[in-house]
């Protein structure tokens, strides 16, 4: 009995420092921390609400246009009405 622990005590021993300088010596997790996944987090929502808000204006450009700029449809439905206009004055 005592000779199997003169050979198993030095293999388990140099079994623990294998394991131990290998533990030491890996690389950490190389994942990104709750503080990076927060960062990316809030650029990716400052990115969409920033698309939002570029949405929203060019839209109330394009009604705001859209009500101050008659397009050219209206703008002849205009004249024919001040053409027909004209011809019932010159009637009278």
């Amino acid at each position: 009995m005592g000779e199997l622990l003169l050979m198993l005590l030095p293999a388990i021993v140099l079994v623990a420092l294998i394991w131990g300088l290998f533990t030491a010596l890996s690389p950490r997790d190389s994942g990104i921390s709750d503080a990076e996944k927060y960062q990316r987090d809030l650029a990716e929502r400052s990115a969409q609400h920033y698309a939002a808000q570029v949405a929203a204006a060019t839209a109330a450009r394009a009604r705001l246009e859209r009500n101050t700029m008659p397009s050219q449809n209206t703008a002849q439905a205009k004249q024919s009405d001040l053409a027909a206009a004209r011809k019932h004055i010159e009637r009278l």
